[in-house]
């Protein structure tokens, strides 16, 4: 079976990293890339001379035959590089999140459920072992009834005035929450299904446009409760640092980016009572590249094989447009003061 010929648009540095990594599995071929940047897309090709270079994503669509689009470009343009695509026929993975809200997305899903093609979103963080491990444990009903989620999503990035697209709210949709606390919002719904309400506090320390802070108050349609808080300007994080803890009538359970802890009052759902701890070199499964960190090779291989064989992709479009709802409601909340919001959808 011939290589993909995969296409990747926008150069920065999650672009690079899929590029590398696609045209590194088995079965797959970066042969194009496209960035309006001439020092970006240039060089690489310089570097790659196998590669052929584009000013846009449209110029790269129309002039070679592709199996696969990477989009990495700003948020701002995610919905109309998806609309290329689908236009041609030709699948492709969008790095999160979907867009810079639900409504400038509409024209993307509407044109999928006409004329659908393999998509898949970079909710990455459902890639990583500790996480992975944890949808297991939960399916498995050992918690029992479930009472109450928490989750933290911190890093120490910001603590100056930002520069460039991310910090501009036109271009990136929002701040710490739809960048960094989108991952979580799609680890939750992952795991427990829709939110239904929110109720959101957001504050801005180092940015003018957008929430360096955001604390959201959940409760999901199945009736558990709980909240989200997450920060890119809290100090001593050098990388980004993810924590869940779930209370449930049988026990509880807190996931981290490296660990499980599980702690049971009776065995259930084929896991022992008592305390079982899992590290990462417990749950680490292989890959066949590790450029950046498995969990970007995991998605990758999964879209691969979504392309090849015609399986539903998780996480998709669909799933994208879920998280952008609640990070929709969540803003909107916080606008008026904290006042309750419903989750669209």
């Amino acid at each position: 079976m011939s290589d993909l010929r995969v296409g990747v648009a926008g150069l920065g540095k999650m672009g690079l990293l899929h590029a590398a990594v696609f045209n590194s599995l088995p079965g797959s071929k970066v042969v194009a890339v496209a960035d309006p940047t001439p020092a970006l897309r240039d060089g690489i090709a310089q570097y790659n001379p196998s590669l052929q270079p584009f000013d846009s994503l449209n110029t790269m669509l129309e002039r070679t035959a592709l199996d696969a689009v990477v989009i990495a470009s700003p948020v701002a343009y995610h919905v109309e590089a998806g609309l290329a695509c689908v236009a041609r026929g030709v699948p492709f993975f969008m790095e999160k999140p979907l867009a810079t809200s639900a409504a400038q997305a509409a024209p993307l899903i509407a044109a999928l459920r006409e004329k659908p093609v393999a998509n898949m979103i970079g909710f990455m963080t459902r890639f990583v072992d500790s996480f992975a491990k944890a949808k297991e444990i939960i399916a498995s009903g050992c918690l029992g009834k479930l009472q109450r989620v928490t989750a933290t999503i911190y890093v120490s990035q910001l603590f100056k005035r930002g520069k460039g697209w991310r910090y501009e709210r036109k271009v990136s949709g929002g701040g710490v929450l739809l960048s960094q606390g989108s991952h979580v919002v799609d680890l939750l719904t992952w795991y427990f299904g829709p939110m239904v309400r929110v109720n959101a506090d957001l504050l801005q320390v180092y940015s003018a446009e957008i929430e360096d802070f955001a604390h959201v108050v959940l409760e999901f349609q199945s009736g558990l409760h709980g909240w989200l808080d997450c920060s890119w300007s809290v100090r001593g994080k050098r990388t980004v640092e993810t924590t869940i803890d779930l209370l449930g009538e049988n026990g509880w359970l807190v996931v981290t980016d490296d660990t499980v802890r599980l702690v049971i009052d009776e065995a259930a759902g084929g896991w022992p009572s008592g305390r079982t701890t899992l590290k990462a070199t417990d749950l680490f499964r292989p890959v066949p590249v590790d450029i950046g960190n498995p969990q970007y090779t995991r998605e990758d291989v999964a879209f691969v094989e979504a392309v090849r064989t015609g399986v539903k992709t998780e996480p998709d479009v669909l799933q994208g447009l879920r998280v952008q709802q609640v990070v929709d409601a969540a803003y909107a909340s916080a606008a008026e003061r904290g006042a309750p919001q419903e989750v669209a959808g």
